[in-house]
């Protein structure tokens, strides 16, 4: 069976402990750990350099990991490269994770194996660095005529009906007849291909006899005369006004106006309806000149930006640079933690129930370093008054890594520790239908996980999201999370292990349509405690759970899958297909939809668990709550031999937790 850090830990005389997890009730007390030193102030010496390692490496971890996706889209890398990098990296360290490890454990260089991997991983996330930034794309120009006289305006516009688009200029024709030469984004980089107000800047051709010429924006229908004008208007070189609605002045083509010369085909339009002013505060039906006028314009619409979709990159230099050192940086990281709670597990001895309190330190290291990261970023920015700076991070975290290898030195470690075997009995477990299920839903967990991981940053800085914000967000996330971790044991009481996984869902639901229904990237404060619920509280009962279900002597492996699942395959596959749904369906309908089968996911389990998991032939005990338990012993004689092995004592004591 698979040994995580949760597994099989050697005691004291060599024999296989009793396993325990750090979200369930301490096993029951022993002697003090033969290992433990203490220094004169109480402080546990030989567990000084877990607690540090865990501070600073994660204190590392939250300065840099959280805006590695926004990273990517200052690179210039697109939805669907971030979506195949981030999905490619869980399942890269679900399959790296235990070959390190096996390699440690035969070799018992577990020490040696942790500095390595700790100061390497430091060296090659800091080698993103130094990934070329793609150039900035070179905007679409539209460019056409305006012309007018004492009767009408019409803008006329030609383009080579036998022509490639390759360069970046072309006609307002192209946004009806040739949209594939052209990419619009909004603000968030999805493609919008509805276009609505333009604003025309013309000028006197330079051909022109003269650069004067006379303007009447009137809101008659008749010719030019001065007496229906609005203003009139002496220009010496130029015209702006704004047509609020492009689509419908590309539908008032003028048909008998249309002409032909080779491949050049010359369309005019009618233009009404226009707004002009230095504000933009005037409106007229129509524009009329004294005499013959004939304008060279540039087009601009809206506030989104347009750029020439052949001078769009993908898949270059930039991508694979980042991908291959991205991907080193991920094998070194994932067998650190691994290692570290082992080694942990194993200084613990029988204090193994206390293994939290060493683990607190990361995330407490995690919240602070986080946090102020994104404060630094945001002085950084405002120092500067340009775009924002992520190179402090890398700094941040290389210095960290170092260090972090550094206490690695200090850390004891015996020959004892397992850290790295590989599945076994998978095939067997996957037969119980409950087992199967309760992955699915893991899995589910992880998969957004995944996608906000990789892309609700991304999402935030679409919405013109400062760094700050990210950091709020961190800070809300650990606050909340730490609390509902510690209360786990009485949430569990009240509303039961499924309980708690059906609330999970139900926190997701809401959070997710928040996400897809805000304006102002600070409102996603306001349900940003509830991953205190859907992590926190979900992962804490998630991994009690696992131990009931699982079949008698499997409960290390399903422990390992649960990680896993969630972790490695979740993670994954959430992370790539949000890629390609942000870019598909929008953003907004991405969460939607998320959130959409959050509600469907719950109301299929509680089927299953309701009206199926209570035959016992579809798989083991169940969901049990401590008041069941606490009437444990004296029901004893009444439950089935399989019961009794599904539910030990070890699994009783973890839902008291």
């Amino acid at each position: 069976m698979i040994e995580t850090m949760e597994s099989e830990v050697m005691d004291g005389n060599g024999q296989v402990a009793e396993e325990y997890h750090p979200q369930r009730t301490p096993s029951p007390s022993g002697p003090p750990s033969p290992v433990a030193k203490q220094l004169p102030c109480g402080i546990n010496r030989t567990l000084l350099p877990i607690k540090g390692f865990y501070f600073v490496f994660m204190a590392a971890v939250g300065s840099l990991l959280p805006y590695v996706a926004v990273y990517m889209l200052q690179l210039r890398l697109n939805l669907q490269e971030t979506a195949i990098i981030y999905g490619i990296m869980p399942f890269v360290g679900f399959f790296v994770r235990p070959l390190i490890g096996a390699v440690a454990d035969k070799y018992k260089k577990h020490k040696l194996v942790l500095i390595s991997v700790t100061f390497l991983t430091g060296l090659f996330y800091f080698l993103l660095l130094f990934v070329p930034a793609r150039p900035e794309p070179e905007n679409l120009l539209i460019k056409t005529k305006f012309e007018c006289n004492i009767h009408d305006s019409f803008i006329q516009d030609c383009r080579d009906t036998n022509e490639t688009t390759t360069n970046c200029q072309v006609g307002i024709s192209h946004l009806i007849h040739d949209n594939s030469s052209y990419s619009k984004k909004n603000a968030s980089g999805v493609l919008s291909k509805k276009l609505k107000s333009c604003a025309f800047a013309c000028q006197s051709s330079p051909d022109a006899v003269s650069s004067e010429f006379q303007v009447c924006m009137t809101n008659s229908s008749g010719p030019f005369s001065a007496g229906t004008c609005n203003g009139t208007l002496t220009h010496t070189s130029h015209l702006k006004f704004v047509v609020p609605d492009i689509e419908e002045l590309l539908l008032r083509n003028i048909p008998q106006d249309t002409f032909s010369i080779g491949s050049i085909e010359c369309r005019d339009y009618d233009l009404k309806d226009i707004i002009y002013g230095k504000n933009l505060n005037h409106q007229a039906l129509q524009v009329l000149c004294g005499t013959e006028v004939s304008l060279d314009c540039t087009v601009t619409c809206g506030d989104d930006e347009v750029t020439c979709k052949d001078d769009e990159q993908s898949f270059d230099t930039t991508f694979f640079t980042f991908f291959v050192i991205f991907l080193i940086a991920n094998i070194t990281f994932a067998p650190i933690f691994p290692i570290l709670d082992a080694v942990a597990y194993d200084l613990l001895a029988e204090n193994r129930h206390i293994w939290g309190k060493q683990r607190v330190w990361g995330t407490l290291g995690f919240a602070l370093f986080a946090v102020s990261s994104s404060f630094v970023m945001h002085m950084l920015k405002d120092q500067s008054g340009g775009g924002v700076d992520y190179r402090i991070c890398f700094y941040i975290f290389g210095l960290l890594s170092v260090f972090a290898s550094m206490i690695a030195y200090f850390i004891e470690m015996s020959s004892d520790i397992k850290c790295g075997q590989f599945l076994k009995n998978v095939c067997k477990l996957l037969s119980y239908y409950q087992v199967l299920a309760f992955l699915c839903v893991i899995m589910y967990f992880g998969i957004i996980i995944g996608g906000l991981e990789a892309f609700l940053f991304w999402y935030l800085t679409g919405m013109g999201s400062d760094p700050i914000v990210f950091g709020f967000i961190l800070m809300v996330n650990c606050s909340a999370e730490l609390p509902l971790m510690w209360v786990a044991g009485d949430v569990i009481k009240r509303v039961g292990l499924v309980g708690c996984l059906y609330l999970a869902l139900v926190c997701y639901c809401v959070r997710l349509f928040v996400y897809s229904v805000i304006q102002e990237p600070w409102l996603v404060l306001l349900v940003e405690p509830a991953h205190g619920v859907t992590f926190g509280l979900m992962y804490a009962a998630a991994t009690t759970y696992a131990s009931i279900i699982a079949p008698p002597g499997m409960s290390s492996t399903v422990q390992g899958l649960l990680g896993g699942v969630h972790f490695g395959f979740g993670k994954g596959i959430g992370s790539f297909i949000t890629g390609f749904m942000y870019k598909g369906i929008g953003p907004r309908w991405t969460w939607r939809v998320y959130s959409i089968i959050s509600v469907v996911v719950l109301v299929v389990y509680w089927l299953l668990n309701t009206f199926i998991f209570t035959d016992a032939k579809y798989g083991g005990p169940q969901d049990q709550t401590v008041e069941n338990n606490k009437n444990n012993e004296e029901e004893k004689h009444d439950l089935t031999r399989q019961e009794q092995s599904l539910m030990n004592s070890e699994s009783v004591t973890s839902v008291k937790a």
